[in-house]
């Protein structure tokens, strides 16, 4: 609490928040457990709302208790709720980014690829491919030799497109690998 009370000026408003602190904090980590079901995040849920409550305790008013409680609930729920959003968020911008990168690596192996199948010829290329696992060489013949789409390839082997695409990806990884071992 000396914490907070730190980023206070005037004493009125520290006695203020001291009753606030005092009173309602654990009703507050209680309503954001509820909602995050996980307890460092309740308390840092707790640690923002309290930031907030500093941010605007001149216009707080405690003397209607029940009032109080029912902001400082609310305050602390907009917290938890924004935490799940922005959580959500991260998950999301790094599947994107990870899909690009796979993007990225797929339009470079398709360079090397195109060079494996100038220089050693088709037959080389479909005997590195025959030496692949079904699960990786049946997805990049379907794309290679009778050009179907990833969408395509996930109905016809029942995945999802993520899933093929990263078939596809390891399967090229293999290849660029084994034409690696071999020219080495």
């Amino acid at each position: 609490m000396i914490f907070y009370l730190s980023l206070i000026d005037n004493q009125e408003d520290k006695d203020k928040f001291e009753y606030i602190y005092t009173n309602f904090r654990h009703t507050m980590l209680y309503e954001a457990k509820y909602i995050l079901r996980d307890e460092d995040m309740a308390e840092d849920a707790v640690h923002e709302a309290f930031i907030k409550i500093i941010k605007n305790i001149s216009k707080i008013s405690t003397e209607n208790r029940n009032r109080l409680r029912s902001l400082l609930v609310l305050i602390v729920k907009q917290k938890s709720i924004d935490m799940i959003r922005k959580n959500e968020k991260e998950e999301t911008d790094y599947v994107e980014n990870i899909e690009k990168i796979q993007d990225e690596n797929e339009e470079i192996h398709d360079e090397v690829l195109d060079k494996v199948l100038s220089i050693h010829g088709v037959r080389h290329m479909m005997g590195i491919i025959a030496e692949l696992e079904d699960a990786y060489k049946i997805p990049l013949e379907l794309k290679l030799f009778h050009e179907y789409s990833n969408k395509e390839i996930a109905e016809i082997l029942d995945l999802s497109e993520g899933h093929v695409r990263i078939r596809i990806f390891r399967a090229r990884q293999q290849i660029i690998k084994k034409y690696e071992q071999e020219n080495e």
